[in-house]
């Protein structure tokens, strides 16, 4: 049983625990209802572009956030996420939707062996997650050109409403966002592996005289970030209806899935955090470009928006810990 300080009121609690969340889902709902008063119609295509168009993102930030909980980083989230998306336009195309539904399978496949390769060579080495998982994104974006040379590939019609929705359908996305908080990442969250892993975030030297098995944990994490790596594979090619190989764009998901992790509450330090609030930074990130856009600003100056937010919300945090330690 949890024991419950009685001199601690139960609001405080709530506030130390899930203060920052609700803060994040307060940031993405004001962000939303500006973003709405920008459009005279906003509606269910409004919708489904803020939640379809952020999917992916979303993803990449829940398989960015569970390595750091971890104590690590994975400099691959991007590079493989453009793999399987190339991977699966490229065999998805003229294909059924019985066939792409399989396809779908083995991309997720795919993005859970080589992010579980990563991590058994990290752990087996010794050389650091940065190191490795840097010198993987090179090796994997290159695959990506070997698997679809030019942008393209296709994808089955009826496949991509029930993975993103329609034109003016966010339902499907929102479900699909949910199903795998909701199925995946709550249980383990309570589960031994999801303790463990916490513990080895924390403190990887008390975690293994604790009976931790370090190694496994670290390497089962890693397939599990393979696995939302390889949702947001899937996502992107329904998103778009194809497959696009340039590495820049797996960079800048890279970039943008660590400001969706700080920004989210979870502690680079690792030990600290969850993959609900990267969700909703990485929805919040996606507002970013249509508000500049709507305020009348180049929405390419939204990666500088972005650096902003982040130095910001470090500061902030800094302050925080600050603020703790004295009292």
């Amino acid at each position: 049983m949890i024991a419950i300080n009685p001199g601690v009121p139960t609001l405080t609690r709530l506030r130390r625990r899930h203060g920052w969340l609700a803060g994040v889902i307060v940031l993405f709902v004001v962000l939303l209802i500006i973003r709405a008063s920008q459009v005279p119609t906003f509606g269910g295509f409004g919708l489904r572009t803020v939640f379809a168009g952020s999917l992916a993102l979303a993803f990449l930030a829940m398989s960015q956030a569970i390595v750091v909980i971890s104590g690590g980083i994975n400099m691959a989230v991007g590079a493989l996420m453009v793999f399987t998306n190339c991977l699966c336009a490229s065999l998805m195309k003229d294909q059924s939707l019985p066939a792409c539904i399989g396809i779908t399978v083995v991309g997720l496949l795919a993005s859970v062996l080589i992010s579980t390769l990563m991590g058994w060579i990290t752990t087996v080495s010794g050389v650091p997650d940065i190191v490795v998982t840097l010198a993987a994104s090179f090796i994997i974006a290159g695959a990506a050109f070997l698997v679809l040379p030019t942008p393209g590939g296709g994808i089955a019609p009826d496949l991509q409403p029930l993975l993103v929705g329609g034109f003016s359908n966010p339902v499907p996305a929102i479900i699909l966002l949910t199903l795998v908080l909701a199925g995946i990442w709550w249980p383990f969250k309570r589960s031994r592996w999801g303790i463990a892993t916490y513990a080895i975030g924390s403190n990887r030297s008390a975690a293994y005289l604790s009976g931790v098995n370090v190694r496994i944990t670290r390497i089962r994490t890693y397939a599990l970030s393979g696995l939302f790596v390889g949702f947001a594979g899937v996502v992107t090619t329904a998103f778009t209806g194809g497959g696009e190989p340039r590495a820049a764009i797996g960079s800048a998901a890279l970039l943008t899935s660590v400001a969706a992790v700080v920004l989210g509450g979870v502690a680079i330090s690792g030990g600290t955090g969850g993959l609900v609030g990267p969700v909703f930074a990485a929805l919040v990130l996606g507002l970013i470009p249509p508000l500049m856009l709507g305020l009348g600003w180049d929405p390419n100056l939204a990666q500088v928006a972005s650096g902003v937010i982040l130095i910001l919300v470090v500061l902030f945090g800094g302050l925080l810990q600050i603020r703790r330690r004295a009292s």
